[in-house]
């Protein structure tokens, strides 16, 4: 076996369909705006005028713009699936067709300060195409300042997905007690989700302090539980508690519905993949049978490397390459069965510490890597390369791609901005203008500068 490290990207493509690896879960709540009090749009009077230089692949003007406050500071949210030990996250901006931005209203806290404190948080949701805010979530929890750090907004207002894998928005809210009489001092952390419209999906509530920052994996709370024990999910508003090995309860799923998780690397052990529904395998890589010209490659009887990427819905991308070979073929794979769908192009992949993933069109249809010795792109329903790195290019290592077929890249010391089915370089980002890192369901982005925020639709390549 090669000691390469096969990394398993945690993003989920779906847009909530509700069959798959996990069986069916309860639909999502109707994703319209009917119940989140839509307030004035936040591109009225006194908007902030954009300044910069053109974005390639961006919209000539922002269709939007915020004014980031002076007094109270404003950030993207946190990750609802990441460990919220209060140490901050890359924030994440984009929730399905909306923009989800956190401001921290808590009041200065003098140093040795020893009296309860109340922090507070607002989470603003705009629609992605107007900035018109859908809903207002607050969020206000007392803490002793003796004992720790205050709570902070990345922890209470967070970005994640529902039972069926769409995309919603996670609030922590405290509902705390302070002691009296015969009464203890009380702990009370409530779990909301809804959906991108501010319409509630479901909510529970857990009254002591093991439960106040725990991960949410898929609309479930990842109870507290051993390191190499197994772990149990409970979905929140109700539902059959999901169990599973620690190393697997964590992980983000794959797949909708419930979703699967991958066991192994499919390089130094066979990769197996579990459905989080029931627990049990539901292939082995073993079980497969790789691409007829990587066969000859590795020695009889020796398994061939398989590394598993998520591609879109219930399928993946398998990098299969002969045992002590970095040549490499990419297949399109049912997650469900493991079946083989689309046989792709050859690259070649690093030796050590593989961390290159693929970049895959929001619908699934077309993928772009560069293990290493240049990028590739093909069509994942079929397998048909659309275009390869040519000698003496600079080098193309995908970043993000958009729904109207613009791929972002770094193309050695610059940016760019490149059709993602022909290469053709659409522009390089001005100087200092960093490439736009997600886009919403509906075809936005969020770019930030120092004094406001300016949403822009990507344009067709």
């Amino acid at each position: 076996m090669k000691p390469r490290i096969a990394l398993i990207a945690g993003t989920v493509l779906s847009l909530g369909l509700v069959t798959g690896c996990g069986g069916k879960d309860a639909p999502a709540a109707a994703d319209t705006t009917g119940s989140a009090s839509p307030k004035a749009s936040a591109g009225t009077a006194k908007s902030p005028v954009h300044s910069g230089d053109p974005i390639p692949g961006l919209s000539a003007k922002p269709a939007w713009s915020l004014a980031r406050k002076t007094d109270a500071a404003l950030s993207c949210a946190g990750h609802a699936a990441h460990p919220t030990d209060g140490r901050g996250q890359a924030g994440v901006c984009a929730v399905g067709d909306a923009f989800l931005l956190v401001e921290d209203l808590s009041p200065p806290v003098q140093e040795g300060e020893s009296d309860p404190q109340t922090a507070r948080f607002a989470g603003h949701l705009y629609d992605a195409a107007t900035g018109k805010e859908r809903k207002t979530f607050t969020v206000a929890c007392t803490y002793d300042p003796t004992e720790g750090d205050a709570p902070s907004p990345d922890v209470h207002v967070q970005v994640g997905t529902w039972k069926d894998g769409s995309p919603a928005v996670l609030i922590r809210s405290c509902e705390n007690s302070e002691a009296s009489g015969l009464k203890k001092a009380a702990v009370k952390t409530v779990y909301t989700m809804y959906a991108p419209s501010g319409a509630e999906l479901g909510s529970s509530a857990y009254a002591d302090a093991e439960h106040v920052a725990l991960p949410v994996v898929r609309g479930h709370v990842l109870l507290p539980g051993g390191a190499y024990d197994d772990r149990t999910l409970a979905p929140i508003g109700g539902g059959k508690n999901l169990v599973l090995p620690a190393k697997l309860a964590a992980a983000e799923p794959l797949g909708t519905g419930e979703g699967c998780v991958p066991e192994g690397d499919g390089v130094n052990e066979p990769l197996k993949m579990i459905d989080r529904g029931t627990g049990r395998a539901l292939w082995t890589t073993t079980d497969l049978t790789p691409p007829a010209d990587i066969v000859p490659q590795g020695k009889k009887g020796e398994e061939a490397d398989a590394e598993l990427f998520p591609l879109h819905g219930d399928r993946a991308i398998i990098a299969w390459s002969a045992s002590g070979s970095n040549d490499a073929v990419l297949t399109t794979v049912d997650l469900r069965t493991g079946a083989t769908l689309a046989v792709g192009p050859h690259t070649t992949l690093k030796e050590f510490d593989q961390t290159a993933v693929p970049v895959v069109s929001p619908d699934g249809t077309t993928a772009v890597v560069n293990f290493t010795e240049g990028a590739v792109a093909w069509d994942t329903r079929t397998g048909t390369e659309l275009w390869r790195q040519e000698t003496g290019d600079k080098d193309v290592q995908p970043l993000v791609a958009t729904g109207s077929g613009v791929l972002y890249a770094s193309l050695e010391h610059e940016q760019g901005a490149l059709a993602m089915k022909t290469e053709k370089l659409i522009g390089l980002l001005p100087q200092g203008t960093d490439a736009p890192e997600e886009f919403t369901t509906d075809g936005y982005t969020l770019i930030q500068t120092g004094s406001a925020y300016f949403a822009f639709a990507a344009e067709k390549a």
